[in-house]
């Protein structure tokens, strides 16, 4: 069912409309660009009470990946000044400075864990939100965040600054919840980015050009890594047959970790096959 709303698209200024995934659990969706909102009062999703719920060792991986990725998108120089927004521990941050380059993270607390301690002596540090924090001009050639632009406040305030604190010819570089996954539409309010509370939109591909145009980029790329989230469909799964419970979510449950390894390898087969159920959505945009 699709009622048009009051609201409007913060990317293509279009009016939404109440987009009904399950009897109680009502998304507002553009239906111009494909963009998402979530009202937490009128989609809970059965979400678990905290922004964590991640994996050590499918973050682990989860790193190793985008560490690789972003190497090779990188300039080949020795010595890069690297700005990551929401770095929680600093474990990627941490691996750029070994690696000889100058780096600056944005943490607003989110996720309540240990920083690594080379980093919170050898980089510069934000606590709080990059709506709140005044960067320099034109010093970063490199800003990224890895499932970060679904929590913030005001994603254009966010892209404007990432544009006018790159330098000429400097990258930002993102992933985050893809709004057209197929993944959605089949597990519903079971979706495991619904559990989440602080997941409060999801991009399309289309409505995060939009809104990085704005703020100034010329040159925007997207694509649907098949690679990242590996657990997503088994835990929406296990949301779907288990009741979803909502304290610390659906990793919880006896026996998750277990399904997910066993499972995965099988998980990304079906993505290679069907790409349009991978969850996640690349994003790099360039200053020229």
């Amino acid at each position: 069912m699709h009622n048009t709303t009051k609201e409007t698209c913060e990317a293509c200024g279009a009016r939404m409309t109440d987009w009904r995934i399950s009897t109680d659990c009502i998304l507002s969706r553009c239906p111009e660009c494909l963009h998402i909102k979530r009202d937490l009062q009128r989609c809970s999703a059965h979400a678990r009470e905290h922004a964590w719920g991640g994996s050590g060792f499918f973050d682990k991986i989860r790193t190793t990946m985008t560490m690789g990725r972003l190497n090779g998108l990188l300039p080949v120089k020795k010595d890069l000044k690297i700005l990551e927004i929401g770095f929680g521990s600093g474990k990627m941050l941490s691996k750029f400075l070994e690696k000889g380059h100058t780096v600056s993270g944005i943490e607003a607390g989110m996720l309540k864990i240990d920083i690594n301690e080379r980093l919170k002596k050898e980089g510069k540090l934000y606590f709080d939100t990059i709506e709140n924090i005044a960067l320099p001009e034109g010093e970063f050639d490199v800003i990224y965040g890895i499932h970060v632009i679904e929590h913030v406040e005001n994603p254009d305030i966010v892209f404007k600054k990432c544009y006018e604190a790159l330098k000429k010819d400097g990258v930002v570089y993102f992933l985050t919840p893809d709004g057209r996954s197929n993944g959605l539409v089949l597990f519903k309010d079971a979706w495991w980015n619904l559990e989440d509370p602080t997941h409060v939109r999801f991009f399309s591909d289309k409505s995060v050009n939009i809104m990085l145009r704005k703020a100034g980029f010329t040159s925007v790329k997207t694509g649907t890594p098949v690679w990242d989230s590996l657990t997503l469909e088994i835990n929406s799964m296990l949301r779907y047959f288990t009741g979803r419970p909502k304290k610390h979510g659906v990793l919880e449950g006896a026996g998750t970790k277990v399904i997910d390894a066993v499972f995965t390898p099988f998980a990304l087969l079906i993505r290679s096959i069907y790409p349009p159920l991978s969850p996640t959505l690349e994003i790099i945009a360039k200053k020229t």
